[in-house]
């Protein structure tokens, strides 16, 4: 244990120094004030670029509406900015050479992707509940929070598990390619595969892809139990991702 909170407190000084962690909080931060922000001032904007002549009729926003702009973008805006920080946490460290002095001195290669794993896991966790708590403090403060906070947890939880997904996904990418490009590309291709195969209802159920889509039914009180299956499926293939890592990483050549 000693050896992977020394890892651990190294992969925090990097990512301090770096500024990966300020910037993932900031990215966060502003979707977490953005998100209510824009349902809130939408229809306002709409009758503001209305042009003479033409009526735009705006509906009132409601608290669903700021939770539709929360998952938006969480989804597309925080799930490519989770992605493009971390495609560098491993490569980086075998390019220069840094990795390869830890492992000189007899340190065990799955502490490396654990410990990795582990602190992205720690850092997307932290943005991600601040963006939440954010989001929900000015939706009560807008439009007031009618649903049940239950509700509106189970659906805050799908992304986050995705992201995990992502985080994990992306290690795997960056043992097997060395290169901020590669693992860009590997990711990019898994999430493509399961965006062409979701095309099929009778196969997006089992993938981790299915967490993202349409969680605000979850918020109205509708079928969280067609989420269980992909719940497990992304653990599943959490855990394959990791342990494929591992392998990979310790089949490498050092030099």
């Amino acid at each position: 244990m000693r050896i992977f909170f020394s890892l651990i407190k190294k992969e925090s000084i990097e990512n301090i120094r770096t500024k990966k962690m300020l910037g993932l909080l900031l990215l966060f931060i502003f979707i977490g004030l953005i998100s209510p922000l824009t349902a809130k001032l939408t229809p306002q904007i709409l009758q503001a670029i209305a042009t003479d002549g033409i009526d735009i009729k705006a509906n009132t926003p409601t608290e669903i509406d700021s939770w539709v702009q929360f998952f938006k973008n969480v989804n597309q805006i925080g799930m490519f900015g989770l992605v493009i920080l971390f495609s560098t946490q491993v490569t980086n460290e075998i390019q220069k050479g840094t990795l390869i002095n830890l492992l000189s001195k007899g340190l065990p290669r799955y502490q490396v992707i654990i410990s990795k794993c582990f602190f992205n896991a720690i850092m997307w966790i932290l943005s991600y509940c601040i963006c939440f708590l954010i989001a929900f403090g000015y939706t009560k403060y807008f439009f007031s929070n009618k649903f049940p906070i239950e509700n509106i947890l189970l659906a805050v939880l799908l992304p986050l598990i995705f992201g995990i997904f992502l985080i994990a996904l992306e290690i795997l990418g960056s043992v097997i390619t060395e290169n901020v490009i590669g693992t860009l590309l590997f990711v990019a291709g898994a999430v493509v595969i399961q965006f062409t195969l979701s095309l099929k209802e009778e196969i997006v159920k089992y993938m981790p892809i299915a967490l993202l889509v349409k969680p605000i039914n979850i918020i109205k009180g509708i079928g969280f139990n067609d989420y269980f299956i992909p719940i497990f499926t992304t653990f599943g293939l959490i855990i394959i991702c990791i342990i494929s890592s591992i392998i990979v990483l310790n089949k490498k050549e050092m030099s």
